[in-house]
């Protein structure tokens, strides 16, 4: 097994290579930056109700709204948690293959996720979804699926249970919103289950041979190898 500065200089070499991951992540930060500066969801609500993704807005016909409820958060610990994930799960998906099938993944999630929160029960009436929430959701499913014997950080779990827990969970939660509670923070349990579920189909139909703890590491040593000769 590597030591602990052999992950670290592993772990370092995947989050600067991961160029779409930490692209987006910057972006998503400086929308949300630029509209805090506004004043945010209260200071200019028809920014989040013309980009946010809902039904009323559907039937006026802005079929955009299916892609750019991704950009806005409505509050800056959300663009943050979630710029955090999207490095976290990006830059193992660009590991494994590269930054077109990271951005072809997330655009699915984001996509899939959009028409299971249009076509499932919400969890408010007249909801307006913002968040990359769906296309983190197809991540995180792509990766597991496609490297199921990776051991996940601070979880003691390989990550096709992970993967497949994840999946089960949401939909399960996705399904039950009619007869849960609503506190004061609403879940789209929906657009997180379409994104996942698109991420999964996507590995599946996708990876003809799966990806290993041993293949990554091997992975790993002839980049290195190269860039050092």
């Amino acid at each position: 097994m590597p030591g602990r500065s052999e992950r670290l200089k592993w772990w370092w070499e995947d989050f600067r290579s991961a160029r779409f991951s930490l692209g987006l992540a910057a972006l998503l930060l400086v929308i949300e930056g630029v509209l805090a500066l506004f004043g945010g969801s209260e200071g200019v609500p028809e920014v989040y109700q013309t980009l946010g993704l809902s039904r009323d807005g559907i039937l006026k016909g802005w079929l955009w709204q299916i892609a750019s409820h991704a950009l806005v958060h409505g509050v800056w610990w959300h663009a943050l948690l979630n710029a955090l994930l999207l490095v976290s799960v990006g830059m193992r998906v660009e590991r494994i293959a590269d930054w077109k099938i990271a951005a072809r993944v997330f655009i699915a999630g984001v996509l899939a996720g959009g028409a299971f929160f249009l076509l499932l029960p919400q969890p408010m009436p007249d909801m307006t979804l913002v968040g990359a929430s769906g296309g983190i959701s197809a991540l995180l499913l792509w990766y597991t699926t496609s490297s199921p014997q990776s051991r996940m950080a601070f979880i003691r779990i390989s990550a096709k249970n992970l993967g497949l827990g994840i999946l089960i969970a949401s939909g399960i939660l996705a399904a039950a919103v009619p007869w849960m509670p609503q506190g004061e923070l609403t879940v789209a349990h929906a657009c997180h289950f379409g994104g996942a579920l698109a991420g999964w189909l996507m590995a599946r139909r996708g990876m003809g041979k799966r990806v290993s703890l041993a293949d990554l590491q091997k992975a790993r040593a002839r980049r290195e190898s190269a860039a050092d000769s």
